[in-house]
């Protein structure tokens, strides 16, 4: 019998640990700090800034500019890239890694694109979408900074793997927007 409920007990460790790995999204982190204090910090899957750099896309989300070809250049490095702005007292790092989020919400289809957004701290708002839904293609790729809707459309589902996508934390206003595919 104890033998039994070791062997049940391996096997729910092991599903556990593939439900983990397979949230544990390969990722490019930006850390942005002012006056040494975090402000932001942001992941965008890997799948993703190859797609836009691939494209010459331009990251632009809440006052962090980079070009994507600049992402993928730091994850292929495998090294911390440092920009500077003295005249703010501004640091943004960038940086490869993994999603560590939790994936709250789960879709038995597995085709959903799922947003948990949250403001001043609150508790998170989910909205689930259909991946293959051509509006939530085109506001993730307006999201993303995607100026070439067309050409990026029929590639976007290659690269919409299961785990995470996006993920937006502002710590001044309090804020977070977690979106990932499940």
């Amino acid at each position: 019998m104890k033998q039994k409920i070791l062997v049940i007990c391996s096997i729910l460790f092991m599903a556990a640990m593939v439900h983990q790995a397979a949230a544990q999204t390969k990722c490019v982190w930006i850390d942005k700090t002012k006056d040494g204090t975090q402000t932001q910090k942001i992941g965008v899957s890997l799948s993703l800034v190859k797609l836009l750099a691939d494209m010459d896309g331009d990251f632009d989300i809440n006052g962090v500019k980079i070009k994507y070809k600049s992402l993928l250049q730091a994850y292929k490095s495998g090294s911390v890239t440092r920009i500077k702005d003295d005249n703010e007292n501004i640091e943004t790092k960038v940086y490869g890694g993994k999603f560590n989020e939790n994936m709250n919400e789960h879709s038995e289809m597995h085709n959903r694109i799922i947003m948990e957004s949250s403001k001043d701290g609150g508790e998170p708002e989910v909205s689930k979408l259909r991946v293959k839904s051509i509006q939530a293609v085109a506001m993730l790729l307006a999201m993303i900074g995607s100026s070439d809707f067309d050409d990026s459309s029929d590639k976007i589902e290659s690269v919409l793997e299961q785990g995470g996508v996006l993920y937006v934390r502002d710590y001044e206003k309090k804020s977070s927007l977690w979106i990932y595919v499940n």
